[in-house]
């Protein structure tokens, strides 16, 4: 187990010797060529699959439509070369979901780490153990989604604004919560 923050972040907590459990998790995503827009929502298909949880695919505004899958089980650890072993995997789930898909060219694929904790939601909250530090970590592959959210809460916990529903909600992201829950998507 690892603090994920950022270099300054993680030594102070070490230096106070705490610790976070998020290890890295790898996912591989790929890229089309743009193509005129035809998809507005991300779509995300949650069925598990053999060697996949789920898979999500959407359309950028640029035209190229972005895809990643959710490996199972998980390859864990921090070897961001990217293998492409996932494409006829995605490919097929892709194109069976939307035909339309099928002529495409997929140009670049990459593996990606996602910070995990062992529950699937973030750590955010203070740490009694060192005053003033606040660890907003471990956002599950969501940090695009959750992170505008979640520092506006830091930003109301750092000012001590918070309101009623931000205590409930720094109650259960708090980073010494017993992890009993199983992920959103699982």
């Amino acid at each position: 187990m690892v603090n994920a923050a950022g270099p300054w972040a993680r030594a102070l907590a070490q230096a106070a010797g705490l610790d976070a459990p998020v290890v890295p998790d790898c996912h591989e995503a790929g890229i089309t060529e743009p193509v005129a827009r035809f998809l507005r929502p991300m779509v995300v298909d949650i069925r598990p699959a053999p060697g996949s949880k789920n898979y999500y695919f959407h359309q950028s505004a640029l035209g190229q439509v972005l895809f990643c899958i959710t490996p199972d089980p998980p390859i864990l650890g921090s070897d961001r070369r990217e293998t492409s072993a996932f494409l006829p995997m995605t490919a097929r789930r892709m194109v069976a979901l939307m035909p339309k898909l099928a002529h495409l060219k997929v140009r670049r694929t990459w593996r990606g780490l996602y910070p995990m904790t062992p529950d699937g939601s973030p750590l955010v909250g203070t740490r009694p153990e060192l005053r003033g530090y606040i660890e907003a970590i471990g956002m599950c592959g969501q940090g695009y989604m959750l992170g505008p959210g979640v520092g506006s809460l830091v930003a109301r916990l750092a000012t001590d604004r918070l309101t009623p529903d931000d205590r409930a909600t720094l109650e259960e992201l708090r980073p010494d919560r017993t992890f009993a829950g199983v992920e959103a998507l699982k």
